[in-house]
C-alpha cells in the first residue's frame, strides 16, 4: 500500500490518478475541509483528516510501505513533515518519496526552499529508502493570472528577461509515479525542469499565438509586484517568496534544464508550446477575451504570480 499526502494539490491529484490507472493500491489523505470523493482521486482509498492529527495519520499509515510526502507550502512545513515522518517510522514505512523544490538549501533566498531543506535533512537522518524530487516552478503558475489574461491580455511578474525552465505539473506527477514503480537507489535527488528555458516574454508570445490575440508580459518593480499580491489577499510570506523566486530567475539562477523527466519516464517533458495550446483552449472555454488593450497598468490590482 502507498500513502499519498497532499492528495488535494494539483500534483497530488495527478499522482493519485496515475497510480490507480496503473492498478497500484494507493491511499489518499485529504483535509476534512475538502469536499471530495474517492472517484475524484482516481478511486483511491480515501482517508479524511489533517496531517497534524496523529490519529488520522495512524489510520492512513496502516499497512503502508511507501509514503509520498507532498505538502502545501506553509511556514510550518518542516515541522508538519517531521511529524508525518515520525508517524511513518512508528508504522514501519520502508520508503519515502518527497516532493521538494528547486534551490532547496539552508541559505536559500526563498523561504519555502529553506523549509524544504530542513525536511530533507530530517529525511537524510532517517532509515527510510528515500528519493527526493526538487521541482522547478510549474507551468500551471499561469492559472493564477487568468483574470488579467482575460481582461487585459496581460500577465505580470518581476523576472525581467531571465530564463526559467518551468515544468508541467503532470510531468512532476509522472516522475513521482515512476519512482514508486521502479525505485532507484536510496538517497538520490532528482531536479525536475521543463524541456528548455524561456523568458516571460517568450511565454507571452507563445500564449498570444495560441490565443490568436496579442498577450503582454508586464515586468514590475519587485515592491510593486509584492504589493499587488498582498492586495489580492496573498499572505505576505508567499508574496515575498514569489518575488524572490522571480528575482532568482532574473539573475539566471534557475535556467538550466535537466534530463530527469526523460531519464525516469522515457519521454521528453511537455513543451511550452503544448502547455500554452491547452491553456489557451481552457481560457477560451472559461471566458471570451475582450479586445486587446493598447497598454496595461504598471501596477496590477489583480494578484499575479
Amino acid at each position: 500500500m502507498l500513502l499519498l499526502t497532499g492528495a488535494d494539490t494539483l500534483v497530488g491529484r495527478h499522482v493519485a490518478h496515475a497510480l490507480t490507472s496503473a492498478r497500484i493500491p494507493v491511499r489518499a489523505l485529504v483535509p476534512a475541509r475538502c469536499a471530495v470523493t474517492a472517484e475524484e482521486f482516481g478511486a483511491a482509498d480515501l482517508v479524511t483528516g489533517d496531517v497534524t492529527d496523529r490519529r488520522a495519520l495512524d489510520l492512513a499509515l496502516d499497512q503502508v510501505e511507501t509514503l509520498f510526502l507532498l505538502s502545501r507550502a506553509h511556514p510550518d512545513l518542516a515541522d508538519v513533515e517531521a511529524g508525518i515522518l515520525t508517524a511513518a517510522e512508528h508504522h514501519g514505512v520502508r520508503r519515502v518519496i518527497k516532493l521538494s523544490v528547486a534551490g532547496a538549501a539552508a541559505d536559500a533566498p526563498v523561504q519555502v526552499a529553506r523549509w524544504h531543506w530542513a525536511s530533507e535533512r530530517r529525511l537524510a537522518t532517517s532509515g527510510f529508502h528515500l528519493a527526493i524530487v526538487r521541482a522547478h516552478r510549474t507551468m500551471q503558475h499561469l492559472h493564477a493570472q487568468v483574470d488579467s489574461l482575460c481582461s487585459q491580455h496581460a500577465f505580470y511578474g518581476c523576472q525581467g528577461r531571465g530564463l526559467a525552465v518551468d515544468v508541467d505539473a503532470r510531468d512532476v506527477a509522472s516522475v513521482l509515479t515512476h519512482l514508486a514503480l521502479d525505485p532507484p537507489r536510496s538517497g538520490h535527488v532528482w531536479e525536475l525542469t521543463g524541456a528548455a528555458p524561456h523568458s516571460a516574454y517568450e511565454v507571452a508570445a507563445a500564449l498570444g499565438s495560441a490565443m490568436g490575440a496579442p498577450v503582454t508580459y508586464v515586468d514590475c518593480p519587485p515592491a510593486d509586484f509584492v504589493r499587488s499580491l498582498l492586495a489580492g489577499g496573498t499572505p505576505r510570506w508567499k508574496a515575498e517568496d514569489r518575488a524572490l523566486w522571480q528575482l532568482m530567475i532574473r539573475r539566471g539562477d534557475l535556467s538550466t534544464p535537466s534530463d530527469a523527466v526523460r531519464t525516469l519516464t522515457g519521454r521528453a517533458p511537455r513543451s511550452l508550446e503544448a502547455f500554452v495550446s491547452e491553456f489557451a483552449a481552457s481560457l477560451r472555454h472559461a471566458r471570451t477575451l475582450g479586445p486587446s488593450r493598447a497598454s496595461v497598468p504598471a501596477r496590477p490590482q489583480a494578484a499575479p504570480t
